[in-house]
């Protein structure tokens, strides 16, 4: 699937994205055969600041600021159950469908999935990952 596709199925902008088949940047000022990604990659973000066109995502943040769980939880439960149909998809093209949840330990003491939020995400085969960040 080309990234821009998917930008418009998931309606949200990708914040780096490349295709396969397309050259690869050149890293370093030595002269190199032209070389190509292999595969295609998306990276977006789930932020009411920089996607706000999906209205659930005011709720999101309000929800991320009270209890990281929660925000989860809506995640889970809007955002990825009403793309499942897109995510069966790509994974049956050969993708891989991934969460990073990047969080302050300043911001976010402690957090619970629900078991219907780790069934969710099991379901639609999406890895969760956690990254403390520090601020």
């Amino acid at each position: 699937m080309r990234p821009t596709d998917l930008s418009r199925e998931l309606g949200l902008e990708a914040k780096h994205s490349f295709c396969a088949g397309e050259p690869r940047e050149s890293r370093g000022s030595h002269v190199s055969p032209a070389s190509v990604h292999a595969e295609s990659y998306w990276l977006g973000s789930l932020d009411a600041t920089v996607s706000p066109a999906d209205p659930w995502l005011s709720n999101f943040d309000k929800a991320a600021t009270r209890s990281l769980g929660s925000a989860i939880a809506l995640g889970a439960v809007r955002f990825f159950r009403s793309k499942a149909a897109l995510f069966e998809r790509l994974h049956k093209e050969g993708g891989e469908v991934s969460l990073l949840v990047s969080f302050s330990p300043t911001a976010v003491g402690s957090f619970t999935l629900s078991p219907e939020v780790t069934r969710t995400f099991g379901e639609l085969k999406v890895t969760v990952e956690f990254e403390v960040v520090e601020e």
